[in-house]
């Protein structure tokens, strides 16, 4: 009997101790937790809470489109061509955000096989599933969207067939968008007849997309530059111009016209387009463009220039978010003499280590002799023109829009492109949102940052760790 008593004692002490409260305390922290989970999870479902975590934002709309959508002042409908159930989850996810943001926003869906006809009342084009039309209700105009603008594909060398390995809906419809809401859309002019370097499928295709038409010209067939030219575009010409067509672009400026300039090596070998740069207040010097400076360079290579990008209307987009890779270059100087009319601001500028080395060079290093500071590689140039105001932009690289660079959404080289000519066709809803990528995301670092994370990585951190232990062996020990 008295066993029995002191076993009950001890049992119901056992139930005093420190330890059993500290049990008792945790586990009714466990069960509080998990009912304010389950809670939490039924408010989430029933209110239908979303959140993207992915980081770059697969699952959600750019700034650039809340702007876009935000400002629209006429009535827009979007039509999702789909059969019921059969919504992409990386469609719907982003077509369903578009009317949270200006009631004038509708988003509705259509089944492409109940409603064949419907899309024949707006556009030609033969409607197909996953496929989007934008209707501005208001003056009647539409676009429509093939599933084909919506994503990024790749060949996949491994099974030789066409994979989607991205999502550019947004783009798409913000295209669209800006299509039926402007009136005048920019047109660009490409001058031909000197081998100039030609533009790519890639690159016609992103500008199509973004509602920009790309006509040719030879200037030697025309009396003037033609009059529904936006921007005149002179893309690395390889052999000189003649005196007429250097007079004919200049009297195009001179009355207010805009040009972009994209330069090689070969520029300052030619003497005519030479001396048009010249006029307008910059040196274009012979021999290729290196970077002295590790931290500015991509791959190990000198010519692989990352340069500084400086803030400015054409830069602001993709500074400190992207970037911007200027290989094969010129160097580009401003002249002391260039006329005070003349403004030049700096978009893209080399670092005080780089330095220029003939092309035909057989050696990288810099030598004695070389020119060396820092350089010019992106200018925007500004002179009134009586009411008007002559623009020109020029980037001296020329690998500057190579297709690995503009598809590639962590260069910021297209942005630029695309902000140059939205600025100087002043288009103001213009906006260009980067593909979302369905693979997992790379990094890319500079060279000298890529050496200093190997040290760290395979020196330093291993030394910590030991020393860390050593620490506390010893310290153990004198215990």
């Amino acid at each position: 009997m008295a066993e029995k008593e002191k076993n009950g004692g001890s049992i119901k002490a056992s139930f005093s101790t420190r330890k059993f409260r500290g049990g008792a305390y945790a586990m009714v922290l466990s069960v509080i937790a998990v009912a304010l989970v389950i809670v939490v999870n039924l408010l989430v479902t029933k209110l239908d809470i979303q959140v993207d975590l992915t980081d770059d934002g697969k699952f959600s709309l750019d700034e650039q489109t809340i702007r876009l959508l935000k400002d629209i002042d006429e009535e827009i409908t979007i039509y999702y061509f789909t059969a019921s159930g059969g919504e992409s989850p990386y469609f719907d996810n982003l077509f369903t955000k578009y009317d949270d943001y200006n009631s004038l926003v509708k988003i509705a869906y259509k089944d492409p096989v109940l409603h064949p006809r419907f899309a024949s009342q707006y556009v030609e084009d033969a409607v197909s599933e996953q496929s989007f039309l934008v209707v501005n209700e208001t003056n009647g105009r539409a676009k429509y969207v093939p599933y084909t603008e919506a994503v990024v594909t790749e060949l996949n060398y491994n099974t030789f067939r066409t994979q989607v390995t991205g999502v550019s809906l947004e783009n798409a419809l913000n295209s669209a968008i800006q299509y039926v809401t402007n009136d005048n859309l920019p047109v660009i002019y490409n001058v031909q007849g000197h081998g100039e370097g030609s533009i790519s499928t890639t690159l016609s295709g992103i500008l199509t997309k973004n509602n920009i038409t790309l006509n040719e010209v030879r200037l030697v067939t025309q009396e003037a530059v033609p009059e529904d030219c936006d921007i005149l575009l002179i893309n690395q010409p390889q052999t000189d111009y003649m005196p007429e067509e250097i007079t004919m672009i200049r009297e195009y400026l001179a009355a207010g016209g805009d040009a972009i300039l994209i330069l090689d090596f070969m520029t300052p070998e030619l003497a005519n387009f030479n001396e048009l740069l010249t006029y307008y207040g910059m040196d274009v010097h012979e021999g290729i463009l290196l970077e002295g400076d590790s931290r500015y360079i991509m791959f190990q290579a000198p010519y692989v220039i990352l340069p500084t990008v400086y803030n400015t209307e054409l830069t602001e987009s993709v500074r400190g978010r992207k970037y911007v890779v200027t290989q094969l270059a010129s160097g580009i100087t401003i002249r002391e003499d260039k006329r005070e009319s003349l403004s030049i601001e700096k978009l893209l500028e080399t670092s005080e280590e780089s330095y220029i080395k003939p092309a035909s060079s057989e050696s990288l290093e810099k030598e004695e002799g070389d020119l060396s500071g820092r350089f010019c590689v992106g200018l925007k140039l500004t002179e009134p023109a009586g009411s008007e105001e002559t623009r020109i932009a020029v980037y001296s690289a020329k690998y500057f829009l190579e297709d690995t660079l503009i598809a590639n959404s962590s260069y910021g080289n297209m942005d630029i492109l695309l902000n140059t000519i939205n600025s100087f066709t002043e288009q103001e809803n213009a906006v260009a949102v980067a593909a979302k990528s369905l693979a997992e995301p790379q990094l890319t670092v500079a060279s000298a940052t890529a050496n200093q994370i190997a040290v760290g990585v395979a020196v330093l951190l291993p030394l910590a760790i030991i020393g860390i232990g050593i620490i506390v062996v010893v310290r153990r020990r004198r215990k």
